[in-house]
């Protein structure tokens, strides 16, 4: 949907037109580190369902995360399956 180099990544997540709207905005440190803050909107705060949608994604986020983390600092490349529960 959007990108700024080094910046801001903007993109939808899900189904078409009904997926949520996800913004990663990259912060660079003045020590040479990155921030990296990521932002869903979308969610229909009326699903019965929310809290579970909820959760899931922030599981997912974590491991997304974690994976980009080690693919950059230490070019881990392969995903290992042991760290996904399912």
């Amino acid at each position: 949907m959007d990108m700024e180099a080094d910046k801001k990544i903007v993109f939808r997540w899900g189904d078409g037109e009904e997926g949520n709207v996800v913004t990663m905005t990259l912060t660079e440190m003045d020590h040479g580190g990155t921030i990296v803050e990521v932002n869903e909107e979308g969610f229909n705060g009326h699903d019965e369902n929310l809290l579970s949608q909820m959760l899931g994604n922030k599981e997912g986020w974590v491991y997304m995360l974690t994976c980009l983390k080690g693919y950059l600092e230490f070019g881990v490349n392969e995903l290992r399956a042991g760290l996904v529960l399912g």
